[in-house]
């Protein structure tokens, strides 16, 4: 068997070996004064040009000595005719003296590694060969895959990924929204995520608002927050949609006590406005589903009334967020933009 790609091997620097020693014939007479004719000086370049030629792939067989290898460009770049090379130093024709004997024991030793491998390969077998070289080409794809920028690159990417799931699964965001400096940052996350993902449950009742801080001139708000109040209470507002469903099939009332917190809201009709206090409870349940479920209940219930006869309520569902809204003035326009303002986002 013979290997093509070591055949040429062996050919490039058996080539490159005798232009070397050519190479130092040369040398020797630039060196002695004698002989430095036109026609030496042009044969003299070409020998450079064409070891120039073969020194990459005399590189490519080192696996030692490289910077004595290198030495053969540097060479031949310094000695740029027979005519500079006679001006040289003495000093410097010692140096490349010998860097040449180096270079030329390199190459020496090289031809000969080059020749025990050709002898090898008699007795390989074309299938051994094939699969030799396929085997190389596997490993050299694989280490060039590692060592390339597409593969850092996926692993950096997986190694945010895992830093950011274990940063979620172990209460990562609930302990940034608890501390001052990052709770900003994400409630602007999320939010944003709200954007795509509408069902991404609030961590807490506060992270909503209304997106207005201004009420429109038939309004007043009266207090946020007055669960704490008599006849504000968390249960008052489960009692009432208890009371507006008197018993139905999708009273979801007995649902809203697995909320995880809540808040009321009082608002009154502007002077002139006409009507009574409007009461907004809100609710956040442990998941969306949950709010999800509730939602379709009311849908359910909603859907049974008669066509033409709203109910003097109204619900709403944000997320797991869940609310209600009772009273207010008689045309609902209280209710109906109190629930208005939490269908959207907050505006910042």
């Amino acid at each position: 068997m013979i290997d093509p790609i070591v055949e040429r091997q062996y050919s490039d620097c058996r080539e490159l070996l005798n232009l070397w020693r050519r190479y130092h014939d040369f040398f020797k007479v630039a060196v002695s004064g004698d002989g430095i004719t036109p026609e030496n000086e042009h044969e003299f370049i070409t020998i450079k040009s064409r070891i120039a030629m073969l020194h990459d792939p005399f590189m490519d067989v080192l696996d030692h000595d490289q910077n004595i290898g290198q030495n053969v460009l540097s060479i031949v770049t310094r000695s740029i005719t027979l005519k500079h090379v006679h001006r040289m130093s003495t000093a410097e024709i010692k140096k490349i003296e010998l860097e040449w004997h180096e270079s030329y024991l390199l190459l020496n030793e090289t031809l000969g590694m080059l020749e025990d491998k050709r002898k090898q390969f008699t007795y390989v077998t074309p299938s051994q060969y094939y699969r030799r070289l396929y085997t190389k080409k596997i490993v050299k794809t694989v280490r060039d895959f590692i060592s390339g920028w597409v593969f850092k690159t996926v692993m950096i990417i997986a190694g945010l990924m895992v830093g950011i799931f274990l940063f979620l699964q172990f209460g990562g965001v609930d302990w940034a929204l608890g501390w001052a400096p990052t709770r900003k940052a994400v409630i602007k996350c999320e939010d944003l995520i709200r954007l795509a993902f509408k069902n991404y449950a609030y961590r807490e009742l506060a992270l909503l608002e209304r997106m207005d801080r201004v009420a429109p001139d038939f309004v007043n708000i009266r207090r946020v927050n007055a669960k704490n109040e008599r006849g504000y209470e968390c249960s008052v507002g489960m009692s009432r949609v208890a009371e507006k469903l008197r018993g139905n099939a999708n009273d979801f009332s007995e649902d809203l006590k697995q909320n995880r917190d809540c808040r009321s809201e009082t608002y009154e009709p502007a002077y002139g406005f006409g009507g009574g206090e409007a009461i907004a409870w809100l609710y956040r349940m442990p998941t969306s589903q949950i709010a999800q479920a509730i939602e379709g209940k009311y849908n359910a219930w909603y859907g049974q009334l008669p066509v033409g006869q709203p109910p003097d309520w109204v619900f709403f569902r944000r997320s797991n967020i869940v609310g209600v809204v009772f009273a207010g003035d008689n045309e609902g326009r209280i209710r109906n933009w109190v629930r208005g303002q939490y269908l959207h986002i907050r505006r910042k």
